[in-house]
Order: structure tokens, then C-alpha cells, then sequence
């Protein structure tokens, strides 16, 4: 029994030692550079010893004598195979349904509303490419998601291509069997809805099938899947936690390689970890509370800033909420001085809660001054990283989103700010401002009073609520608040900035002021 147990050691030494030589550093690194040419995956070397050893298990299962045969084996037609499973063995594929609930709560709030508005009155086609799409949770939440979206889901046309490199795990999507553990943090009324149970397993119901089509595609070396759409190219993309496998050039290649294929007005949607305004620089971020994600130039948001001194306030449809109800907001003020949080600081304060978060701030005024929006949004992000209670930042990425036309994201971050303090007067201004640039006139004028209550010498605030009495033809109010105006500013220097933002002065606004009476 001794000497078995030694022959079978001696074996296995004999085969260690044998596979040492053949697992060299050099040969490592020769097939790290293979697979970061075919599939653009890249493992530095301090990740050699983690993978050594799933490299030397497909090594032995190829049945190549040496590593020169096991290249080229690799590289052929024949060796394919052979090569996705190794590359599925490489990288994690942590996945479930809804994962990252934030981007699914963009999708079904802002993102999927705002494509199948579009969409409704023209071709009634929505196409979506979930970009390394594993074992299908993915793309059957999305299925999901859209089927309680639009009504009369049938009369459209619904492409969700779902691809992935590994055909494996593409043969177990397209069964569509899931054990308990992809539904964690999922809603049971999903599940019940949704799912059949079978034995341990639940099986997506048939009717969510035909919305999805599952491809077999290497991001890096493969065309993009067909869309599906006659001539058309993808609306949406989501691929999330794929390119923390790549090297900062690859993942530029493939964000290209997204943009040439969305349309324009499209979405791509990439991981919480995997944000670079440089990778993904041909778009434009669209910055929420929940996430960010990117935009395809083209179909442009129409120019509905909400600046006092950009052009006069336009009028369009929509709907709004106030953010407090008015007689809870008024016993928030009259309890204002017991009010535990943050004091209502002014534009120009500085919260001196560490030396870092002040220069931040700093450097994000000054980006904003110099019109570079891009880096001012940056760095506000980066303070609320240190301290998300920070309402000034929040307030700002609020305020700018407004006036880039961006209102769902400006509404997103106002609520936010109003969650952080709601005696904090600048979020209401900002939802006023948005109201009346969308027609909603009560809700404009709910939401300005309620700055005027915080702060009773918001002179813009006066001035705002004269120009929604004036839009609702009432015209004696209006020039009440006006008045209000003139006095506050009449002691005050022409050139005296009083709203820091738009660099609005004394005689800017009196010279506004003016400019409704006479225009009214």
C-alpha cells in the first residue's frame, strides 16, 4: 500500500516537474499577449500565479505534447474551442438578475421611458445589445423591464441581442433555468410573475423568449451582431463589467466600436467601475444620483435652459412633482432653528470639513466658471465621494444638468439635495425653474415660495415668482414682487453680483426686471 502511495507521488512530482518547464514565465507571458490580441483580456503578471493553474488544466485537456503545439493549436480553426473555455475560465462571471439595481432603476425611470417615447409615433422598434451577456440574466431583466414598460408590447418590434464569447454559458441562457441564487434581491412578485418552477430551478416563462436572441461574439475581434433593425443600429448597450479585463487602449477600441453602432440619441451603459470620461470620450455622460452613463450626440435635447440671464423662459409640455407638501414644509421652518444637519450655506461659503473637500470644491467652481462643465461635474462627484452630504455639490451637478437641458438628471439631483436638507433654498429654485421651463406654473410657483420661506431676502426668488404671475396674466402680483425687487436691490451697487451662479448682478436683474414689465 506504501510503495503505491510512493509510485503515485513520484508520478505526480515527475509531472510537476515536467509541467514547470513546459508553464514558463516566458511562455505565460507569450500567451497573455495571445489573449489580449484575440480577445482583449489582460493579466498582468502579478495575476500569473492565480492563473497558472486553470492555464495548465486547459493546457492537459488540449492533449498537446508541448506549449509551441498548444499556440498553435490555439490559433486554429480546430483549437477555438478550446481557447473560449479558456477564457471563460479566466475571467469571473458574478451575475443575477437586476444586478446593480441603481442602473435598472435609470433604465425604468429615465432611460427605456425616454426610447420608447421616441420610438412610439415612428417605427415602433427598440434594439438593445447586452455586451457580454453570460448565462442571460441580463438581458431577460431587460425583457422583463420592457414588457411592463410598453402596452401592447406585441404590436412592436423588440430586439435584445445578447452575446458572449463563451457558447457554454450561451447554450444555458437560451435554456433559461435559474437556480435561487440569480434572483438574489429580487422582488418575489418577479419571480412569481415571471419564472415556473421547476424541481430547484426556475425557468423564465416562453413568452419573455422571443424578445431575446443569443449570439456567439468576441468583442474585440468579431463584427457587432446584426441589431436586428433593417438598416438600423442599436438604441441601447449594455456592457458592464467586461472591460475591467482590458487595457485602457482596448477598452477605447470597443467604446469606438459602440459608438459607431448606436444611434444617435443612443445609450451605453458600462460598470459602476469601469467610468473614464477618456475611454468613452466621443460621448456625453449623463450624470445621475444612481449612476452615470453615456449618450450618442445626435438627437439633441431641445435648448430649454433654465438660466435668468440665457433667453426667456420657454413654455412646453410635461409633468412635475413638488418635492415637500407645503403645510409640512412650513413646520419644517418654523422648526428651521432646531433642525439638526447643515446650516444653509451660500454659494461662495466654505464648509471646512477637511482640506481636501474645500480645494475640490474650489477647483470645481473654477472648472465651472471657465464653462468646462465636463471637469466641474467631475470634481463635484469626487466630493460627494469623500461626504455625500454635501448639498453644494449636489446642488451644483442639479444646477448644471438644468441648464445643459438635461431636467430628468437636474430633478434626480434636486431631490437628492432636498433629502440632504430640505431648508437648503437652492434646490427649489432649481425645480421652479424647471417647472416653468416645462409649462407647470403651480408647481413652479409651490416650489419658489418654499425658497422665499427658508430665506426671506432670496431676491432671484422674488423675481421668479413676479415671472410666473406675469405668465399666469396676473399682473397687479406680478408687479408686487417686481417692486419687492427694486427695493431690495436699491441700496445695493450696480455691478454687485447677488446670485453667483450666473454671475448675475445688480444691474443685470433690474435691467430684467424692466425688460418683463415692458415685454409683458
Amino acid at each position: 500500500m506504501y510503495g503505491e502511495k510512493n509510485v503515485t507521488f513520484q508520478c505526480e512530482l515527475t509531472k510537476h516537474r515536467m509541467l514547470n518547464k513546459i508553464i514558463t514565465k516566458d511562455n505565460l507571458l507569450s500567451l497573455r499577449d495571445f489573449i489580449q490580441e484575440r480577445t482583449g483580456l489582460f493579466f498582468p503578471e502579478s495575476k500569473f500565479f492565480s492563473i497558472e493553474k486553470l492555464i495548465i488544466s486547459n493546457f492537459l485537456d488540449s492533449k498537446n505534447i508541448d506549449f509551441g503545439a498548444y499556440m498553435l493549436y490555439l490559433r486554429s480553426k480546430r483549437g477555438e474551442g478550446h481557447l473560449r473555455k479558456l477564457t471563460s475560465l479566466l475571467i469571473t462571471r458574478e451575475t443575477f438578475f437586476f444586478r446593480e439595481k441603481p442602473h435598472f432603476d435609470l433604465l425604468k425611470k429615465c432611460i427605456l421611458p425616454e426610447l420608447i417615447s421616441r420610438e412610439a409615433t415612428t417605427s415602433r422598434t427598440l434594439s438593445i445589445w447586452s455586451a457580454g451577456c453570460s448565462t442571460g440574466e441580463e438581458p431577460y431583466s431587460i425583457a422583463i423591464l420592457l414588457k411592463k414598460l410598453i402596452p401592447q408590447i406585441e404590436t412592436w418590434k423588440v430586439f435584445i441581442i445578447a452575446s458572449d464569447i463563451d457558447e457554454n454559458v450561451l447554450q444555458r441562457a437560451m435554456k433559461g433555468e435559474y437556480k435561487k441564487w440569480s434572483f438574489r434581491g429580487v422582488d418575489t412578485d418577479i419571480i412569481n410573475n415571471c419564472f415556473i418552477k421547476k424541481g430547484d430551478k426556475y425557468k423564465i416563462k416562453e413568452e419573455y423568449k422571443p424578445f431575446v436572441k443569443f449570439v456567439g461574439n468576441n468583442l474585440i475581434s468579431d463584427y457587432p451582431p446584426d441589431s436586428g433593425k433593417e438598416n438600423r443600429k442599436f438604441d441601447l448597450i449594455m456592457c458592464r463589467n467586461v472591460t475591467i479585463y482590458f487595457e485602457k487602449e482596448t477598452t477605447i477600441r470597443l467604446a469606438n466600436k459602440f459608438h459607431n453602432v448606436l444611434e444617435p440619441g443612443g445609450y451605453l451603459i458600462v460598470g459602476h467601475a469601469e467610468h473614464s470620461s477618456e475611454n468613452y470620450a466621443l460621448f456625453k455622460p449623463r450624470v445621475f444620483p444612481q449612476a452615470i452613463v453615456y449618450q450618442k450626440n445626435g438627437k439633441e435635447v431641445p435648448d430649454n435652459r433654465i438660466s435668468l440671464v440665457s433667453k426667456p423662459l420657454s413654455l412646453g409640455g410635461g409633468k412635475g412633482k413638488s418635492s415637500v407638501k407645503k403645510d409640512d414644509f412650513i413646520k419644517l421652518v418654523k422648526e428651521k432653528n432646531g433642525l439638526s444637519g447643515q446650516k444653509n450655506l451660500s454659494f461662495n461659503e466654505h464648509r471646512k470639513i477637511n482640506s481636501e473637500e474645500t480645494e475640490l470644491f474650489s477647483e470645481a467652481i473654477r472648472y465651472y466658471n471657465e464653462k468646462k462643465y465636463e471637469q466641474a461635474i467631475e470634481y463635484f462627484l469626487r466630493i460627494l465621494d469623500i461626504n455625500s452630504s454635501n448639498i453644494r455639490a449636489s446642488w451644483m451637478l442639479s444646477y448644471i444638468a438644468a441648464n445643459r437641458g438635461y431636467f430628468e438628471e437636474a430633478l434626480a439631483w434636486a431631490e437628492r439635495s432636498i433629502k440632504i436638507n430640505p431648508l437648503y433654498k437652492e434646490p427649489y429654485y432649481t425645480l421652479s425653474l424647471i417647472h416653468l421651463a416645462k409649462g407647470e406654473l403651480n408647481e413652479a410657483e409651490s416650489d419658489i415660495k418654499k425658497a422665499i420661506y427658508i430665506d426671506q431676502n432670496f431676491i432671484i426668488g422674488y423675481f421668479v415668482l413676479g415671472n410666473i404671475y406675469m405668465l399666469k396674466r396676473l399682473r397687479t402680483q406680478a408687479e408686487k414682487y417686481y417692486n419687492i425687487v427694486r427695493d431690495m436691490l436699491g441700496s445695493k451697487k450696480a455691478d454687485e453680483i447677488i446670485f453667483q451662479p450666473e454671475d448675475l448682478t445688480v444691474g443685470a436683474l433690474l435691467g430684467l426686471v424692466e425688460l418683463r414689465v415692458r415685454t409683458a
